[in-house]
């Protein structure tokens, strides 16, 4: 493909993106009690938990004496959830109003519609991230690799944001409608958390538990970034990401697949 013809091929692509995006924008503004309720309750977690029931839990169990540190990857992972649920929502509100069908209708690419909203959702997740991390580092939280860890951390929420978000937007894609969605996001939300590392260790978990935690994705995202906030550099965090990168290839192209094959087959 010649430079002209690849430049004419991605030029509808930008323009498909840039409204697409512009609609979700104006969407979240409308809702700005939404937008700071979603950034108070991460804040809400790292104090409670950490600075609460931190005080009750043995260090030995956790392996550092700041638990509010230790939890970071684990409420970071739980604002992952919650914005991927919410990142599907507009699609199946889209859905059943009527209007994603005429948005299907127009000669516009398939692609572009699950491209946006992860983006969109990428983008919003990392101010959440960001304000989580600030509001660690005013609790005292004192990160081993630096701020170069910190910009990882952001990088494996962004995996996992992707990853759950392409999920869940096939859900709310090929779902009956907004109950089974809920029900079903509803359902996954809280086993996808409480069977992970996110509060408890994995040595210090059942060994059933453990080995149900060692098949759940948000186990490694939280390793990952224990491991940047507590640990520091390890060769073991490029197995993580690259864990995590092929996990949320394979759920996009998953998302990407089913979406086109019911929105008719085009591109």
């Amino acid at each position: 493909m010649t430079g002209a013809a690849r430049a004419a091929r991605l030029g509808p692509w930008a323009q498909e993106l840039r409204a697409l995006l512009r609609r979700w924008y104006l969407q979240l503004v409308r809702e700005r009690a939404h937008l700071v309720l979603t950034l108070c309750q991460p804040a809400f977690w790292l104090v409670f938990f950490g600075l609460g029931v931190g005080r009750l839990v043995d260090r030995a169990t956790v392996g550092t004496d700041d638990y509010t540190a230790f939890i970071l990857p684990g409420v970071i992972g739980s604002t992952v959830i919650g914005s991927a649920i919410s990142g599907a929502v507009p699609l199946l509100w889209d859905k059943e109003t009527g209007y994603l069908h005429k948005l299907l209708s127009m000669p516009i690419h398939r692609g572009s519609i699950l491209l946006s909203r992860l983006l969109f959702q990428v983008a919003v997740t990392g101010v959440q991230v960001a304000f989580i991390l600030l509001v660690a580092v005013v609790l005292g939280v004192r990160v081993a690799t630096g701020f170069a860890g910190l910009l990882l951390v952001s990088l494996v929420a962004a995996l996992l944001t992707v990853a759950l978000t392409a999920a869940f937007l096939a859900l709310a894609h090929h779902g009956p409608g907004h109950n089974t969605f809920f029900t079903v996001s509803g359902f996954a939300a809280l086993p996808l958390l409480l069977a992970s590392n996110a509060f408890v260790p994995l040595a210090a978990m059942p060994r059933w538990m453990a080995a149900v935690a060692r098949l759940n994705p948000l186990t490694y995202a939280n390793e990952a970034s224990r491991q940047l906030v507590l640990g520091g550099w390890h060769p073991r965090l490029v197995g993580y990401l690259a864990g995590l990168s092929l996990f949320a290839a394979a759920c996009v192209a998953a998302a990407y697949l089913a979406f086109r094959k019911q929105a008719g087959g085009a591109s």
